[in-house]
């Protein structure tokens, strides 16, 4: 793992701890961002007029069937609130989708807990998708549409590159609390290891 890739994971709330003994970190925490890029881009493809371009979009079949099964107004509000329990709790409804199915499965180490600065990204996630959800209910294609474009769009780059906008605007914000996040992501730590062993 690069210098650069190890700084935006701690960034983002991971623990030195879990960059040392998890084995593809770097690879399980795009996890979460492009599941929360691919389902906010298959709510898009149901709530649009272009379908067959937003589907094209849209690197998960799955998340894209359900958009148009549920239709995209009340996708996006559950979407939001799945998403707002990954703000609520030291994982997102996306990692704990993929400890739940793809961990099991192909035997892979599981997506390790987050700290603050993902909860808080996990939170704004929540917030832009239920508000999408809210702009598709009430007809605004303006509301309907840029919460939801946001989110695809940085979820995206943060799972692509690592850079997590959601966790620099918290750093920004919470500057003075640094060593209190690096104290809960190592808390966090010793959980997991009570759990483990």
């Amino acid at each position: 793992m690069t210098g650069r890739s190890r700084r935006l994971l701690l960034m983002q709330g991971f623990c030195q701890t879990d960059l040392e003994d998890v084995r593809g970190v770097s690879k399980l925490a795009r996890w979460t961002p492009l599941s929360c890029a691919a389902f906010g881009t298959a709510g898009l493809a149901a709530g649009s007029a272009v379908l067959p371009l937003g589907a094209g979009l849209c690197p998960c079949a799955i998340a894209g069937m359900a958009g148009l099964w549920v239709g995209s107004g009340w996708f996006f509000v559950a979407l939001g609130l799945f998403t707002l329990t990954g703000g609520l709790t030291s994982r997102s409804i996306y990692d704990r989708l993929y400890n739940a199915t793809i961990k099991r499965i192909f035997r892979t180490a599981a997506v390790p807990r987050h700290g603050s600065p993902r909860r808080f990204g996990c939170a704004i996630g929540g917030v832009m998708y239920t508000l999408s959800g809210i702009g598709f209910l009430a007809g605004s294609a303006c509301l309907a549409f840029v919460p939801a474009l946001f989110m695809v769009v940085f979820a995206t780059i943060a799972g692509l590159t690592q850079w997590c906008f959601a966790s620099a605007l918290y750093a920004w914000l919470f500057r003075g609390s640094k060593t209190a996040t690096n104290q809960d992501s190592e808390v966090t730590a010793r959980e997991f290891a009570e759990r483990q062993g």
